[in-house]
């Protein structure tokens, strides 16, 4: 009690130093209440919305994607409320924001500087709507955020410290959760281990955070295998990667054995489709079917013969279809490696050029009809009960007029622009490779956004809600190469003693 009375004394003075960030984030919170007055009780416009809902529901490891944001769902399902749910992501953004910042004025960067970095995770549309949909991102990048902050958080009396064992045991853990949740985020565990190897933190912290990061990861694989009999997180990986390489396979080069010919491009209905085109180079890329097209059209080989099953992912992605995809994909890439690292390419490239007005919040007047809802209509009323089932089935999604309307005008002028975050990187990359500047820190977040923002174009398609994660990452790496600090010893070095043999981490020295 008496703790909780200072904690309410200092905050006056809390707020007063840190007024930039502390009104930054009050618009922030004005922000969501106006997307939560407009929006009730959650935006359900994508299908991964629903299968999160009926995972949560029955429990059963799903075949496409690993199950850890249903777990969380699942926690929150006796409340029957997709209300509180949204409101509880708003609340996770705002943190994801507050982290942010704190890790940046713990790092010496001046408060106006941590709250530029912190905005577009504050005021960012795309931000807003994520965090008001059913979906895994906000909670995946609040894990992530949160794994780093331990990192790299320190006391002044630690400046040269690396972090402890249990710290970088407890980001790993953290990364690997993240990983569950969200798959973008699966290698930056094994990154985070490698970086304090780099950073000469000391073997036993390295294995603690690459073995912390692997336990929930085999837990689960363990897991997935009792209901589909093989040990892995999904039977997705090889059908999405098979997806990439139908924007580049050429079978005339492949030649694959007969047994995979029916998986070429040609022989799909969206591989039929395509034509010559005498307009200019982009345009006849963005005309060009995309790995999406060729993973859910009805029509491919993987949902042959057609399924009446009431859940339909089941009967595509199967362990048999899917290693008969990877075989394929294996066999494309190695076969054309330029063809595959161009797609690749082309795909970052979209990211920051084609994906300014991606994530929209729905139009106030577009009310699906006379569709069939029966499975989103299942997955709802199990999750959530009749009423709000009833609701979607009758109304489909809208929006409360006045306050959708406002969004939809706050949406077409304040956006984080994808030149602006190219800029970004390349600054924060840039800063890296000079040496007066470059920290451990820095090259870590850095590295952590390039990941997410390369991963799915690498093994699927590029997606601006991929991407999002890598926002802050990339803001805070810049900001920590501009503030022109070197931290003496670096940010994850082990100390050597002095010349007296006194250990420098031992005594105090000013936060670099």
């Amino acid at each position: 009690m008496i703790r909780g009375q200072v904690w309410l004394g200092t905050l006056p003075g809390a707020l007063r130093r840190h007024w930039i960030f502390s009104a930054a984030l009050g618009v922030g919170l004005i922000l969501r209440l106006v997307v939560m007055a407009a929006y009730r009780p959650a935006i359900l416009v994508r299908q991964d919305s629903f299968d999160y809902l009926w995972d949560a529901v029955q429990l059963k490891p799903d075949p496409v994607r690993p199950d850890g944001y249903a777990f969380f769902l699942a926690l929150l399902r006796p409340l029957h409320s997709l209300t509180f749910l949204a409101g509880l992501q708003h609340l996770m953004g705002l943190a994801i924001a507050v982290l942010v910042y704190a890790v940046l004025c713990n790092r010496g960067v001046p408060g106006w500087g941590a709250a530029l970095a912190a905005a577009p995770v504050l005021f960012d549309p795309r931000q807003l709507d994520l965090e008001h949909s059913v979906m895994s991102d906000t909670l995946a990048t609040l894990l992530m955020l949160t794994a780093l902050a331990v990192l790299l958080i320190r006391r002044p009396s630690w400046s040269l410290r690396p972090p402890s064992v249990g710290r970088s045991a407890v980001a790993g853990l953290l990364m690997g959760v993240a990983g569950l949740v969200r798959p973008i985020t699966l290698p930056l565990f094994v990154l985070v281990a490698a970086c304090l190897l780099l950073q000469r933190a000391g073997w036993r912290r390295s294995i603690a955070a690459l073995a912390a990061g692997a336990l929930p990861l085999a837990g689960y694989a363990l897991w997935f295998g009792t209901f589909y009999g093989t040990v892995a997180l999904t039977n997705s990986d090889g059908l999405f990667l098979w997806s990439r390489t139908m924007t580049f396979a050429n079978c005339a080069v492949i030649k694959p054995p007969a047994d995979l010919q029916a998986l070429c491009p040609g022989r799909q209905p969206a591989g039929r489709q395509i034509r010559a085109h005498k307009a200019d180079p982009l345009s006849m890329l963005l005309a060009r079917p995309s790995p999406r097209l060729y993973l859910w059209s009805r029509e491919d080989w993987l949902w042959q013969p057609p399924s009446e099953q009431f859940v339909p992912d089941i009967a595509a992605f199967t362990r048999a279809k899917n290693d008969r995809a990877m075989r394929f994909a294996i066999r494309a890439i190695t076969a054309q490696p330029l063809g595959y690292a161009r797609a690749v390419s082309e795909d970052v490239a979209f990211t920051f050029l084609n994906t300014d007005r991606a994530l929209r919040f729905p139009d106030p007047l577009a009310i699906p009809r006379g569709l069939d809802y029966s499975y989103q209509v299942a997955a709802v009323r199990g999750y959530a009960g009749s009423a709000t089932a009833a609701g979607l089935q009758q109304q489909g999604i809208q929006a409360d007029k006045p306050y959708g309307y406002l969004l939809q005008g706050y949406q077409s002028r304040v956006y984080f622009p994808g030149v602006l975050f190219a800029l970004v990187l390349v600054a924060g990359l840039a800063g890296i490779l000079v040496p007066g500047r470059r920290s451990g820190a820095a090259v870590l977040l850095w590295a952590c956004a390039a990941v997410t923002i390369v991963l799915p174009s690498a093994e699927h398609m590029d997606n601006y809600r991929y991407a999002l994660p890598a926002i802050p990452l990339a803001c805070m790496a810049l900001a920590l190469v501009l503030n022109g600090r070197k931290v003496v010893g670096g940010p994850l070095r082990a100390p050597e003693p002095d010349t007296l043999g006194r250990n420098p981490a031992h005594q105090r020295v000013p936060v670099a």
